[in-house]
């Protein structure tokens, strides 16, 4: 099979990757069906009128706690990252609503110094330095967290990115939740983005909270009780004590361009330091190169496509998809070369404290027991030839 007859002749997806396959005619999984479900990701529709009740249901929320009597609390707590949606969300909430917020960052002890310098400006712009929680005593909880799954991840399904990013999600959620119940804050509002709905649409389901974010794992060494007591289960709170967790992107409007105009028009964020390249944490750029010696391709390739699947016309489909190819093989090569976000993926197996060699070891181990092996190994082979 050729290099050009390897990757999905319409999108960018690569034969075999991640149990995808290309037809007779070249066209992968997501482009012969566009309800293509796949582990990793698939297209979600919302239908109108949920999206609409959910919509009506935040504004009635919002009327509720401009119009509260008890003036003396907060109104709600804001997950704030130091990235641009949590960022322009945190300005939303207090400049134009009128919210009494407290906003909680958790540091994992993996954040770039681009997303805590940007913290830092917002929060001394806002003058809010009274209303900002930094939790930092919970590091070594996620750095067990992610090397546990570093080295014992043995899915031949589910990428390491895709676990990793919700593990530790339900993690720092975990922690948040704790803080509102210490303080009894009955609201919680998160900053995903209206394409961020593969797990969760508006809210975050209280019973699932409890059943399902604390891991089996976590009861093994080398956690320890104090690890454990940063997740939530229903042995610790009951549905009646658990806040509400929200996500209004999903009903209130969303731009992107706009929202990066915004935050640095007011100075929240310096200009440049909104791409969320800058702000994603080491940990995923770490998955990143995992998953792609282990699966054979980059994670993200799986939005990439869809954003060539959804040009206008087929000149911009043509220009879509050579910029985001060459994009793929870009990261590709500098991952062969090992120039692939040197600095964070450096730091990041210090604090878990391993080497290169041993996470490819791990890899090569679960990588021989995938029925998909020889798929992988030529995905590997097709993207080391020389552009």
């Amino acid at each position: 099979m050729t290099e050009q007859e390897h990757f999905c002749k319409n999108c960018i997806i690569p034969d075999g990757f991640l149990g995808l396959k290309l037809n007779d005619e070249g066209l992968c999984d997501y482009c012969c069906n566009p309800n293509h479900k796949n582990a990793n990701w698939s297209k979600v529709s919302i239908a109108v009128n949920k999206r609409e009740k959910m919509q009506k249901d935040w504004e009635k929320l919002i009327t509720q706690l401009q119009n509260r009597k008890e003036k003396g609390g907060y109104d709600c707590i804001l997950g704030y990252s130091g990235g641009k949606d949590s960022t322009a969300l945190l300005d939303y909430l207090i400049t134009e609503l009128h919210l009494k917020v407290l906003a909680i960052t958790v540091n994992t002890g993996f954040m770039t110094n681009i997303a805590k310098e940007n913290i830092n400006n917002t929060i001394a712009k806002m003058n809010l330095k009274e209303h900002h929680l930094f939790i930092e005593d919970v590091s070594t909880t996620f750095t067990r967290l992610y090397r546990w799954l570093f080295f014992n991840h043995q899915s031949n399904i589910i990428s390491l990115t895709v676990d990793v990013c919700d593990q530790c999600s339900d993690l720092i959620h975990s922690i948040i939740v704790n803080e509102a119940i210490k303080r009894n804050i009955r609201y919680i509002f998160l900053g995903y983005s209206p394409d961020q709905i593969k797990r969760y649409f508006y809210e975050i389901p209280q019973k699932e909270a409890l059943n399902e974010w604390k891991p089996i794992f976590v009861d093994l060494a080398p956690f320890t009780d104090k690890d454990r007591r940063c997740f939530i289960d229903n042995e610790q709170y009951s549905i009646e004590e658990m806040p509400r967790i929200l996500l209004p992107y999903h009903v209130i409007e969303y731009n992107e361009k706009k929202i990066v105009e915004k935050v640095e028009k007011r100075g929240l964020i310096p200009k440049g330091k909104a791409d969320p390249i800058l702000t994603n944490c080491h940990v995923v750029k770490a998955a990143m190169m995992y998953d792609f010696y282990r699966y054979g391709g980059l994670t993200y390739a799986l939005q990439y496509a869809e954003l060539i699947r959804q040009a206008p016309d087929e000149e911009t489909h043509r220009l879509y998809r050579k910029k985001w190819l060459r994009l793929y093989k870009g990261i590709a090569h500098s991952i062969f070369k090992g120039t692939f976000s040197v600095e964070g993926i450096e730091t990041f197996l210090e604090k878990i404290g391993c080497t290169m060699e041993e996470i490819l070891d791990s890899v090569i181990q679960f990588r021989n027991q995938d029925p998909n092996r020889n798929k992988i190994l030529h995905n590997l082979v097709v993207l080391n030839r020389k552009k």
